[in-house]
């Protein structure tokens, strides 16, 4: 008597990719939505004008140089309080960096106008020709 011997072939379990992708997509999400929120949270909060402003945000808008006037008239970028002095230093040093310096000033609303002027005057003389003032948009 002969014995044959039988090979079993065990089939190799197929390696599925969608838990991955699952993975990889809230991965995605995740760090779309807390890049945004770091963006959003480097801005302080400020009780800004009631007006009602342009309907969609322009892309230069997205990207432009943040300037907080305070209710008391201080100036802020990111945070730090800034003299007019640095702030022109500061536009002066970005303006090198860029061809197209876009700034949006975030004014209190109740700022001094005295203040938002002198504002004016040191984008001027930094030679900021594209600024803009910022607004709840609860205008009528």
């Amino acid at each position: 008597m002969k014995k044959t011997s039988r090979s079993i072939i065990v089939p190799e379990p197929p390696f599925d990719l969608t838990p991955m992708i699952d993975v990889v997509l809230l991965l995605i999400i995740f760090f779309t939505l807390t890049a945004q929120f770091a963006r959003s949270q480097m801005r302080s909060p400020m009780d800004l004008p009631k007006e009602r402003g342009e309907n969609q945000v322009k892309e230069a808008a997205k990207n432009a140089i943040v300037i907080d006037l305070d209710a008391q008239g201080a100036l802020s970028m990111t945070g730090g309080r800034l003299t007019t002095v640095e702030v022109e230093n500061a536009l002066n040093k970005a303006k090198e960096q860029t061809t197209s310096l876009s700034v949006e000033v975030r004014a209190h609303r109740e700022a001094p106008a005295g203040a938002l002027n002198k504002l004016a005057a040191v984008l001027a003389r930094a030679g900021v020709k594209n600024w803009s003032l910022a607004t709840s948009g609860g205008g009528n």
